[in-house]
């Protein structure tokens, strides 16, 4: 059995394997041909694994992030009770097991997982790291506790939106891209997302009863705000959302993301807002009172020839 083969059997039957690292996503996300693992057994068991998605970039063989997968990176499963001198020791020759049975690329790009915090395996071969944010609600088991750690502005958007708007469930996945499609449409852009990509991640989720579409729609029947969230044995995620730029003054979009929190404390579970670099959606996501959490970007780069099309690259971003 290769190693693929027996990480989809870990997929069945390891629930700390994190939603977007599952076999099954990156079918969807990377295509089912299109993606690998590396992978480091003791004993006939999986002890540690690096899915990956590689793809071939004009001359170059590019390991690089599927959409719709904020994270990928290591899982590794630890003895029992293991001192913490053992465990930095465990990671290191685990890490460089699983480096070391990556296939050749030029270059490597994958966001970790924010609790992954020992790089250092990886910068002794010769990979870098920068570090992004998210913002997570590691409890969101008292509610009333959550909701007052909200920032005054967005509690009274809230309340306001609970005057004007209703939330349903939604099923339809095409009434939620065509408004995913409006938050576009104001920045005058595309979806990044096409839509046969996301209906198919969504039957998928769908038949594993791990994804809710919730919808914000008025008396006259206006959708208001509405997002997409998908969930695994950890966490509660916010993976899309979309606002009718003519009605974002209602606190519809407030309103939801405190539902899609709800939802998260019925299950027990963690929210996690999957946090972007942009200023504006950054600022939004601090008004909820959850924690900032700095995640890897963990990157290298093979061969003379790209390293000079990098340069060019950039050199010419500095001219425009």
């Amino acid at each position: 059995m290769d190693a693929k083969s027996k990480y989809r059997s870990l997929c069945k039957t390891e629930r700390e394997i994190p939603l977007f690292s599952k076999d099954w996503w990156l079918d969807i996300t990377a295509g089912e041909e299109n993606w690998n693992v590396s992978i480091v057994e003791r004993n006939e068991e999986i002890i540690a694994s690096l899915p990956y998605y590689l793809s071939r970039k004009y001359f170059f063989n590019v390991i690089r992030m599927p959409k719709l997968t904020p994270s990928m990176g290591v899982w590794i499963k630890y003895p029992d009770h293991q001192k913490y001198t053992s465990k930095l020791s465990y990671e290191k020759e685990a890490f460089k097991e699983l480096i070391e049975k990556l296939p050749k690329f030029n270059f490597f790009y994958q966001h970790f997982h924010w609790k992954f915090t020992n790089w250092m395996p990886f910068h002794w071969k010769g990979f870098q790291q920068s570090t992004d944010y998210t913002y997570v609600i590691e409890d969101t088991r008292d509610l009333d506790f959550v909701f007052s750690e909200f920032r005054e502005n967005i509690r009274r958007e809230i309340r306001k939106a609970e005057k004007c708007v209703t939330v349903a469930e939604e099923d339809d996945i095409r009434k939620f891209y065509a408004v995913h499609c409006k938050t576009f449409d104001r920045q005058q852009m595309s979806s990044p997302y096409p839509l046969k990509l996301i209906e198919e991640l969504d039957a998928a989720c769908r038949s594993r009863n791990c994804r809710k579409i919730l919808v914000a729609t008025d008396h006259q029947g206006r959708i208001h705000s509405t997002i997409y969230i998908v969930w695994d044995d950890k966490a509660v995620y916010y993976l899309m959302g979309g606002a009718d730029a003519q009605l974002r003054t209602s606190g519809a979009s407030s309103l939801l993301l405190w539902r899609a929190i709800q939802e998260a404390s019925r299950q027990g579970k963690q929210f996690d807002f999957v946090g972007s670099m942009f200023e504006p959606i950054d600022r939004f996501f601090r008004a909820f009172g959850a924690v900032q959490k700095p995640y890897m970007q963990i990157s290298k780069t093979n061969g003379k020839l790209i390293q000079w099309s990098f340069l060019v690259r950039n050199g010419l971003k500095l001219l425009r």
